[in-house]
């Protein structure tokens, strides 16, 4: 099995971890994303993003505008989850917890990574994204307190059958990704997490599965909407003008970025409807 490359937290470089760190302090969440963990595989490729992006990025601004552009789409519906589902699961007091707290680091942290990835992208690529007519306000805000640390993700290879015959499953409407010439399989990190509890991920993937046109259309959605509010970061990043990017040939990063267009928003979309089946029903 061909693994999509990435540096694991901790394996970050003290520079790496820099980045890690501001990521994560910047949209209140518990883990840095994948497709970071993979940019940190090209050497002084995450500075010149931090210092594209990552000014306004700490600012809270992209944050703010984001989170209300989730919030305004609304979330695809999903079978609520019942205490009888979660027990039978093997979820106890614990571990819905826990769960709780891995969505809320998801949901706080692909918005805002969308946003800064798909900024950085145009820049790298030298593409045009127009920003809005009327610009989303840029006034500081203070990032939400991250949740407690996180177990680290299960790995996918080291699962059995089972789970892994699970995951690969509900993943079969993201695209592959080109690592040097081969597809690889784009694996969400919040899928390894609830890896920790099989009986629970079946749960989650028996409820995606039903909803997957549902849940890629509200996906595609999502993307458009956030195209003027990337088109304003990269106005801003242009402006700081960070200088040439340090690689050689940026295509394959590119075709990689292109990939994570529809896992980023996919994710958002996703964590957003589990959230609410979870969502105790009160009345």
């Amino acid at each position: 099995m061909t693994t999509f490359p990435e540096v694991h937290f901790a394996d970050a470089d003290p520079a790496t971890l820099r980045v890690y760190r501001n990521l994560m302090t910047a949209a209140g969440s518990g883990s840095p994303a994948l497709i970071f963990r993979h940019m940190a595989t090209y050497p002084g490729l995450l500075d010149w993003i931090w210092a594209a992006v990552g000014p306004d990025v700490e600012a809270g601004w992209p944050g703010t505008a984001v989170w209300r552009i989730v919030a305004d789409q609304g979330a695809v519906p999903l079978p609520a989850f019942t205490e009888d589902d979660l027990a039978e699961a093997g979820l106890d007091a614990e571990a819905r917890t826990t769960v709780g707290h891995m969505l809320t680091s998801y949901n706080r942290m692909n918005p805002v990574n969308l946003i800064a990835v798909g900024a950085a992208r145009a820049l790298i690529a030298g593409d045009d994204m127009p920003p809005p007519t009327q610009p989303f306000s840029e006034a500081a805000a203070t990032p939400p307190a991250p949740p407690p640390d996180l177990p680290p993700p299960l790995k996918l290879a080291g699962l059995d059958d089972g789970p892994r015959e699970t995951i690969t499953h509900i993943c079969r409407t993201i695209p592959k990704a080109e690592i040097a010439g081969t597809p690889v399989d784009v694996t969400p990190t919040m899928y390894l997490h609830f890896a920790h509890w099989p009986g629970f991920m079946d749960l989650v993937a028996g409820r995606l599965d039903t909803a997957l046109p549902e849940i890629d259309a509200a996906t595609h959605a999502f993307a458009d909407a956030c195209k003027p509010l990337i088109g304003q970061l990269l106005a801003k990043a242009k402006a700081r003008n960070p200088g040439p990017v340090p690689m050689a040939d940026p295509t394959p990063l590119i075709r990689v970025m292109d990939t994570f267009a529809y896992v980023i928003p996919h994710m958002v979309v996703v964590g957003a409807a589990l959230e609410a089946a979870l969502k105790p029903k009160t009345g």
